[in-house]
């Protein structure tokens, strides 16, 4: 009489990464054209700062050409032409008082919704493909070099079952959501102080004050499209779910930023009192703070206002694609049990061999 052998259930994810496309046809375009044209800003910049008429302060804002373009899209796609009317005239009147101006106006008012545009097509890239990973990383016998970088960002445990992701189904925001723009400020602050001090420690950075404004916010432009996308695991509350409390993304990947704050900081002070050479570098680092502060509201206004709605929509439609249902989710593996068997008449039963067991702390990172 032959034996019947039971074989062992095993899961493999390697090569199998959920593919959920989020982006639309016309992001596609918009995102195609935002990297020609920093492209073709970049070059430009390089040609002009190259030259006489023009220093590094001066030539910048050429690239912000790319975010402004974008901008005025947004503009005319979405028909709001009393806004661009209100804006045009400003301008003039900046114009005639102070030509400078005019560019604050355009950074503040055109080129942060263009931020925000692109913002919401690159959280479409992103979410469901980091989502994707974050599901397999802790039950993938050894990680690439991608799920090494996302487990680092997110500050994800090596004894957590990753596959328990949830989002919030039912959404709903009557105000901006202040402690996220808060988090987008400090991530930013953070990625300035490197910037002060590679300007403090370069010999060759001469302190024009005159142009720090303009440097200042073109540079911000750019900080804040890298700074805000990760806001969305927060506004759908992406969490993984275990036995004793929620693991949130979102405070996760703050937690990493926030380790990296000290040192920043501490390094930037010493630097400041170290090569302390006159008032400009002091002016600079404060017109930085004002500079990220403004930007961060105009720019987050602007994005949870016009365009976040749209997109937690579209991720809460494929949610069911993505994760139709939640097969691992409450099976304590010690008692062999579903967390959820409470006794009561009506409870869904499962049986353990529908779960896999898996071994969370015998891989190596």
């Amino acid at each position: 009489m032959k034996v019947m052998k039971t074989e062992e259930k095993k899961v493999t994810f390697d090569g199998d990464v959920k593919r959920i496309n989020l982006l639309r046809k016309n992001d596609t375009i918009v995102g195609l054209l935002f990297l020609g044209l920093l492209a073709v800003s970049f070059i430009a910049f390089l040609v002009l700062a190259g030259t006489e008429e023009f220093t590094v302060y001066t030539a910048l804002p050429v690239m912000a050409l790319p975010f402004f373009v974008i901008g005025v899209i947004f503009y005319v796609v979405n028909r709001r032409f009393i806004a661009a009317g209100v804006i045009l005239v400003l301008s003039l009147i900046a114009y005639l008082i102070m030509p400078d101006s005019v560019l604050f106006i355009l950074y503040l008012l055109v080129c942060a919704e263009g931020v925000a545009m692109v913002v919401e097509i690159f959280q479409r890239l992103i979410f469901y493909e980091i989502l994707s990973r974050i599901e397999q990383v802790n039950v993938k016998e050894k990680m690439d070099i991608i799920d090494k970088i996302i487990v680092f960002f997110f500050n994800i445990p090596v004894d957590l079952d990753t596959r328990n992701l949830k989002i919030e189904a039912d959404l709903s925001r009557n105000k901006l959501p202040v402690n996220d723009m808060i988090s987008c400020m400090i991530i930013s602050v953070l990625f300035c102080m490197f910037l002060w001090i590679y300007v403090v420690l370069n010999p060759l950075v001469t302190w024009d004050t005159k142009g720090v404004p303009i440097y200042t916010f073109t540079i911000i432009l750019y900080i804040s499209a890298a700074v805000m996308p990760w806001t969305v695991f927060s506004t759908v509350n992406a969490r993984i779910e275990s036995d004793y409390r929620s693991f949130k993304l979102y405070d996760g990947f703050m937690e990493t930023f926030k380790r990296m704050f000290l040192p920043a900081f501490a390094a930037v002070v010493f630097l400041i009192f170290a090569l302390y050479t006159g008032p400009e570098n002091l002016f600079y680092i404060l017109m930085s703070l004002v500079m990220i502060i403004v930007m961060t509201i105009f720019t987050s206004a602007m994005y949870f206002t016009s365009n976040e709605l749209g997109m937690v929509n579209d991720i809460l439609d494929k949610w069911g694609e993505f994760h139709p249902t939640e097969i691992y989710s409450g099976f304590d593996s010690v008692r062999r049990k579903s967390s959820y068997n409470d006794d009561i008449p009506g409870t869904p039963r499962r049986s353990p061999s529908e779960c896999f067991a898996v071994d969370l702390k015998s891989r190596v990172r």
